[in-house]
């Protein structure tokens, strides 16, 4: 008999929060579906998690691989559209995608190893990686790409913060309504469009191991740091028009 699935603390948490109980419940049977479709066996999700996904390692191939199962929402929407342009250039690799129905994707990716956030770094080495690898992230656009602008998400983030704003007495009103106006005025002011991961922090970053040395990297560096789904992220994409 297969051992009850684990379930990383962090998407519990979210999942009660969000009343996705449901999805929960119908998540052994959509990991039984992903193994068969990729003939690999799935071990236990990394813990703590992230608030979206049930992310794990998977063993049965010739590759390192994560499988991540994670719900639909709208800040996640093209991250395998993304992950496919970069293939594996600042960000891991996708090996394949299975739309499992309206409210689940399914992602099996490369895994990062040793696989250390960029948190364990102080704060301005963290930023030096940062830099190195919006170097390699940026770059521009399918004209046919399904990614939507980032005056959108903007947009929607404004919204959202004026809406939660409302609620609080702690915030300097005129100063929130000042960068609030530039949070909405600055995306559109750009004169090219780039790809953007929107998402891009310390906790989303992974030390992976550098194939060129033949050696795993236990230390970052700018060649070797990638955006990953690993710890449950989901890597944001938006172009900036």
């Amino acid at each position: 008999m297969k051992e009850p699935l684990g379930l990383p603390a962090n998407l519990l948490d979210a999942a009660s929060q969000e009343g996705r109980s449901d999805w929960l419940r119908n998540l052994p049977e959509v990991v039984a579906v992903v193994e068969r479709i990729w003939s690999v066996r799935v071990g236990e999700p990394f813990q703590p998690g992230g608030q979206t996904a049930w992310v794990a390692p998977a063993s049965g191939t010739d590759h390192d691989l994560v499988v991540k199962i994670a719900w639909r929402h709208p800040e996640a929407a093209h991250e395998a559209d993304g992950l496919r342009i970069w293939g594996g250039n600042g960000a891991v690799r996708l090996h394949a995608v299975e739309e499992i129905d309206g409210t689940t994707l399914a992602l099996l990716l490369e895994r990062c190893r040793p696989g250390t956030t960029l948190e364990t770094l102080p704060e301005p080495e963290q930023d030096l990686i940062i830099a190195g690898l919006l170097h390699r992230l940026w770059r521009q656009p399918p004209a046919d790409g399904p990614f939507r602008p980032l005056q959108s998400m903007c947009d929607l983030w404004a919204a959202q913060f004026e809406e939660n704003a409302a609620r609080t007495a702690l915030l300097d009103s005129d100063l929130a309504r000042a960068g609030i106006a530039l949070f909405r005025e600055l995306p559109s002011s750009a004169t090219d469009e780039t790809l953007l991961c929107t998402d891009l922090h310390a906790g989303n970053v992974l030390a992976a191991a550098c194939v060129s040395r033949l050696s795993a990297v236990r230390r970052f560096s700018r060649a070797t740091a990638r955006i990953s789904a690993s710890a449950g992220a989901s890597p944001d994409v938006a172009r900036a028009a």
